[in-house]
This record gives C-alpha cells, structure tokens and sequence, in this order.
C-alpha cells in the first residue's frame, strides 16, 4: 500500500459564491501557497460555520445532537484524514477510540471537518490533493484566455 503523506490543516475558510456554491478551503498556515478545495452543501457550510463561531442557532445541528450521543457512549475522537479522490469526489475518514480500541470509519470530507472544529481535533490532507495558489499574474493571463475564447 502506498504511503500517504499528509499535511495537518491549521485554516479553514468559508466562500460563497452565487454562481460557483459554497466551497471550504483549508490550508496549512495563512501564509501556504497551496491550498485543499472542496464544494459543500448549504447544511454542511452551515455546520461548518457554525464550528467556526460565524453563525449563532440557538439549538443543536444535525452533526451536534449525533455527537452529543458519541460523547455519552464515550467515544473519543482522534482525527480526521482527507486521503483520497476517485471519479471527482473526496474521501474521508474518521479515526476515534471506543472501548480503547482505535477504529476507523469512512465519512464524507464536510461532515468530517465539521466535526474535526467541534471536537478540536487535527484535519489532515493528503499532500496529492492541495492545488497550488495562481500568482496574479497567472489570473490575469487566464482572464484574458477567458475573454478570447469563442463558444
């Protein structure tokens, strides 16, 4: 089996865009040069928003009640991996301890850093998936690419 190399994410970012949906960025440091971006739904940026202190609801989500339950089993999360992308879509995994034994489960990347900000535990990215941040120079060459294509 291969060996993945993966990179522990310290930022996350929110986008919406009307056209685009909302996408989640996650990065090494504020300053990193390359980035992981993924498209999410309206629930889970909420979720995810929520976990970053941008939205106030006063009661439970869906991702809140299920971990309140965990907790009482005495479940412990211990990371979450982004490690794979097959046919345009991410996987994930969750790494938790029940009974003192490590197990592991597969889960979508959204859910997943969502529940890596509530329970405060490490997100890791394979390094394959980051894509490189274009310099401006590059945007302007491709914005002027964009304007001389004919469809």
């Amino acid at each position: 089996m291969e060996q993945i190399e993966f990179i522990e994410i310290k930022e996350v970012y929110l986008k919406s865009d009307r056209t685009a949906g909302n996408m989640v960025i996650l990065k090494e440091s504020e300053d990193a040069k390359y980035y992981f971006l993924m498209f999410v739904g309206d629930a889970e940026a909420t979720a995810i928003a929520k976990e970053k202190g941008l939205l106030d609801i006063k009661r439970p989500l869906t991702h809140e009640f299920y971990l309140n339950i965990l907790r009482e089993a005495g479940i412990e999360f211990e990371r979450v991996e982004i490690w794979d992308m097959k046919e345009n879509t991410y996987y994930a995994r969750v790494f938790f301890k029940a009974g003192g034994e490590e197990k592991m489960i597969d889960a979508r990347p959204s859910d997943s850093v969502a529940l890596a900000l509530h329970e405060n535990i490490p997100i890791l990215v394979n390094k394959k998936l980051f894509r490189r941040e274009l310099t401006p120079e590059e945007v302007k060459e491709y914005e002027e690419i964009c304007k001389s294509v004919k469809f």
